[in-house]
């Protein structure tokens, strides 16, 4: 499918706003400068975002950006902003997988290498007993003296079967939990453009020029009594 790409651009989506010219003296206070409103927000439709069959899973290889994710799922890396809101993902440095060299620069200004190789946490490790009932789930935090005790058809067993996790090991997780994502399937790409822009349009109101346009008060100007 062929996409209009100045139709798609991110900041396209977002209507305008007349704004009054207020840094220049010698400026008409009739004087308006056209800007864009970033602070008008649209949200995913409820019966999008809660179909399970309109998601599907997608893990973040290696380096790869938004941009990249994008163009490999609907063939157009302008729409990186669709992966970013479809994942409610606002801060991007905060949100989105570090690189293997951003992630080891961090690594480096954050902990000193004795640190990385310190323990952070202890981990419990899988347990079921002979009959294959579950007894202790694995990844749960635990005490360093964790230890469970369990009837065994009839034999009492006690185990202490832990792992201890790194801060190295446990900074690289944070970060690997960040490359699972939910992708809007391609089939309901122009569904989700489409509510985006009507979203994005004005409603009537005082300040209403157009669909793409309103007009803000000069304070300035004085109103009369």
């Amino acid at each position: 499918m062929a996409y209009d790409y100045n139709k798609n651009a991110y900041f396209r989506q977002f209507p305008d706003l007349d704004y009054p010219s207020l840094g220049n003296d010698r400026q008409s206070v009739y004087d308006y400068n056209r800007v864009k409103n970033i602070f008008k927000r649209a949200v995913i439709r409820d019966d999008i975002y809660d179909s399970y069959v309109t998601f599907e899973k997608y893990s973040i290889q290696g380096d790869e950006r938004p941009d990249n994710v994008a163009e490999l799922i609907y063939g157009d890396p302008i729409l990186d902003w669709v992966i970013l809101i479809t994942n409610n993902i606002i801060n991007i440095r905060e949100d989105w997988p570090m690189s293997d060299a951003d992630l080891n620069n961090y690594l480096t200004e954050k902990y000193t290498d004795d640190q990385l190789s310190n323990v952070h946490h202890y981990e419990t490790l899988l347990i079921v007993d002979g009959s294959g009932r579950l007894i202790q789930p694995e990844g749960n935090w635990v005490d360093s003296d964790h230890s469970i005790t369990y009837l065994d058809n009839g034999v009492r067993k006690t185990e202490s079967r832990i792992k201890s996790v790194s801060f190295l090991q446990h900074e690289i997780a944070l970060n690997d939990v960040k490359r699972e994502i939910n992708i809007l399937k391609p089939q309901f790409l122009e569904t989700f453009l489409r509510d985006n822009r009507e979203i994005m349009d004005y409603q009537q109101s005082q300040q209403f020029v157009n669909r793409k346009l309103k007009k803000t008060e000069n304070p300035r100007i004085i109103s009369p009594k």
